[in-house]
């Protein structure tokens, strides 16, 4: 029993230490807010990599939200907002990169992978037939020889 109680306790110690405050923004209106929200979840961290900004707790992704912030104050719109990141970071900051040469494979690698896939499972399917009336015509050979 003692040892379960400084288990427990050690929980609730490391529980105090891994905890953070919610950082509050202000905003002049809710359509900012909202803006803020959409953004910050639309926007992938540099550090983390497969966590928007809004739900990492890396240093980078907390100015990145500041950034946000200031931008939707000062009144830029969101399509200047995710311009301004992607020419800092890259295509590789918005979920939903754009459609150009350079990220081709990125949108078209999968229906090229599905594709050779479905054209494979047609060919050995059809092998697998011709296989099947091989064999038949084998064993049919091989009773009329037994006859």
């Amino acid at each position: 029993m003692r040892y379960f109680i400084q288990f427990a306790l050690l929980l609730l110690l490391i529980q105090g230490v891994s905890a953070q405050s919610i950082d509050a923004k202000e905003f002049f209106t809710g359509e900012q807010e909202q803006r803020y929200q959409n953004l910050i979840s639309e926007i992938r961290c540099p550090v983390c990599q497969g966590q928007s900004i809004g739900g990492s707790n890396a240093s980078l992704a907390l100015d990145l939200r500041e950034k946000v912030r200031q931008l939707i104050v000062s009144g830029k719109t969101d399509d200047e907002i995710h311009r301004f990141m992607v020419e800092r970071f890259g295509d590789f900051v918005v979920f939903k990169p754009p459609i150009k040469t350079s990220t081709y494979a990125l949108w078209f690698a999968p229906f090229a992978f599905l594709l050779i896939c479905l054209i494979l499972l047609f060919r050995s399917t059809k092998s697998k037939s011709l296989k099947t009336s091989e064999e038949e015509v084998d064993l049919e050979k091989a009773k009329s020889l037994l006859k």
